[in-house]
């Protein structure tokens, strides 16, 4: 049975998409066994975009920790789930994404397979650790981890072990330049406070 792509499971999602604003209850209604791996991805689009990356990266909090915890199914908080987002900047950037994505699937389409039982709770530890790493005040802090869980999620829907030996090097690459700018900045901050006393 032909396996179907990520790519066209969110062309057809996006299709989907009113004008306006829609909730997080409205996507995790449209998901189905798709869950985890799409709503990280979308919810990594989102926290590239400034003005709701903030929510969405508190957002994305819950779903990967309840991957660490194994669970099948993600939820989320009632305040966080009918909280609306504005979805118009969203539909820009995925459409941009999307031949991303398809030359991914292209190059990855032959290469073997990881079940997602192997997987499940390493992703959902990787993508928490890079939501906590961009949910600091700092100037673009959530770019590159945003950037970095859209890779993770990709490879982990993708179920293909090079591009999830990819992802791992992504991963560590933007947690260890979150490491440095957080010791930089505690630096400079102890440095400030110790000029004033």
């Amino acid at each position: 049975m032909e396996r179907t792509r990520t790519s066209e499971i969110l062309e057809d999602l996006v299709s989907e998409f009113p004008h306006g604003s829609v909730d997080l209850e409205w996507l995790l209604g449209r998901l189905d066994k798709h869950s985890f791996g799409l709503l990280l991805l979308l919810l990594g689009l989102l926290v590239i975009i400034p003005g709701i990356a903030t929510i969405a990266t508190l957002a994305i909090i819950f779903p990967s920790f309840e991957m660490v915890l194994g669970l099948s199914r993600p939820s989320f908080p009632r305040f966080l789930e009918k909280r609306p987002f504005d979805f118009e900047r969203f539909k820009r950037l995925t459409l941009g994404v999307l031949p991303v994505l398809r030359a991914l699937e292209n190059a990855g389409f032959h290469r073997r397979r990881v079940s997602r039982d192997v997987t499940h709770r390493l992703v959902g530890l990787a993508v928490f650790l890079l939501a906590l790493s961009a949910i600091w005040p700092l100037p673009l802090v959530n770019v590159i981890p945003g950037i970095a869980i859209v890779f993770v999620s990709i490879a982990y829907l993708q179920e293909d072990s090079l591009l999830l030996g990819i992802a791992a090097i992504v991963v560590l690459a933007s947690l260890l330049g979150f490491g440095f700018t957080f010791w930089k900045a505690v630096g400079a901050l102890a440095g400030w406070i110790s000029h004033l006393l």
